[in-house]
């Protein structure tokens, strides 16, 4: 006698109808839970595609904003006092400064603080300032920021680039 034999045609009935109860609620519910992984990691990517854009045009403003300080500064050849000695000949100035410490802030604002490439970036932010407050000209020192600036930039975008292509 075989197996099918031996079993009750009511129970092969009950067993079928339950293995399809079960399919039918556990198959929605999978692609419910896979759909809303789905979402979250699309919306999640999109932020962070986002952010990429705003981080770079922030940082590339900046540097743009330094260099145009620093062209500004070589040829001023009176008191520099920190800069306010060109403000107070040339008011016009002014709007650049302001965008320079919006930029700046922004670039804070958009930045983990807790990551250390993100304070390594911040510090050599700093310290561009830092020199184009200063009373020396140091065209090169200033440059070298720049490179470093533009470097530790690239090292941010490149990774959360890459972040953003796996959907993470």
């Amino acid at each position: 006698m075989s197996l099918v034999e031996i079993m009750d045609p009511l129970l092969i009935s009950l067993i079928s109808a339950c293995t399809a109860l079960v399919a039918s609620i556990a198959g929605p519910i999978v692609t419910l839970t896979v759909a809303k992984r789905q979402i979250n990691s699309n919306v999640l990517s999109a932020n962070r595609q986002k952010w990429i854009e705003s981080l770079r045009d922030a940082i590339s403003e900046f540097i743009g904003l330094l260099v145009t300080a620093l062209v500004v500064k070589s040829g001023w050849h009176e008191q520099w006092e920190g800069g306010r000695g060109i403000l107070n000949k040339n008011a016009a100035l002014l709007d650049k400064v302001e965008r320079m410490v919006f930029t700046e802030s922004k670039i804070r604002l958009l930045i983990n603080p807790t990551e250390s490439d993100h304070q390594r970036l911040l510090a050599a932010i700093e310290t561009a300032l830092a020199r184009l407050r200063s009373e020396k000209a140091d065209d090169g020192g200033t440059e070298k920021d720049i490179q470093i600036i533009t470097q530790l930039g690239q090292a941010i975008l490149k990774r959360e680039w890459q972040r953003v292509k796996k959907g993470i």
